[in-house]
């Protein structure tokens, strides 16, 4: 497995996941508070959004969204409808981008990978690789994350462990 297909695969790993989590959640579900401390869904996938941006430019792709919503600070959390970006077009735009995104990765030639002087958020210079490979995690962390933000809306959760039984061939 190449480089390329091992972040292809992570990437389409992160928007999988994101697409099952995000099932019937409405915009309304999208800002229940999680009790305790902590993001609603709507935050996640702004966040997830601005984040995927970045992604999309670092491997040559147009931004998925350029909205003036998505550029806050992120440290801030979305607590009302008021503060909340814009629910249907940023999740068509970032499921949207899946296609766009993969193939951009699958473009770049190890050259690419390996240029350097990139910052990683822990005050690191790293190779685009390297950066690729964090926020990929970063991501699908944030993904998992909606998976409880569903269940403290009230959904159910979608993800499911594998079955038991061998898959018929």
């Amino acid at each position: 497995m190449t480089r390329q297909e091992l972040l292809q695969n992570q990437f389409a790993l992160f928007y999988r996941t994101v697409k099952a989590n995000l099932a019937d959640v409405t915009a309304e579900d999208a800002l229940t508070q999680p009790v305790p401390g902590g993001n609603c869904t709507n935050w996640i996938v702004g966040h997830v959004t601005h984040v995927q941006n970045a992604v999309a430019t670092l491997v040559g792709a147009d931004p998925v969204w350029a909205s003036a919503q998505l550029e806050r600070d992120w440290n801030e959390p979305i607590t009302s409808g008021s503060e909340a970006v814009d629910w249907e077009p940023m999740v068509e735009r970032l499921v949207a981008s899946e296609p766009v995104v993969l193939a951009a990765i699958e473009g770049l030639d190890d050259a690419a990978l390996d240029a350097d002087g990139f910052d990683d958020p822990f005050g690191n210079v790293v190779t685009r690789g390297e950066l690729l490979g964090l926020l990929a995690f970063h991501q699908i962390y944030h993904a998992g994350q909606l998976g409880l933000s569903r269940r403290v809306a009230g959904l159910p959760g979608v993800i499911r462990g594998p079955s038991p039984e061998p898959a018929e061939a």
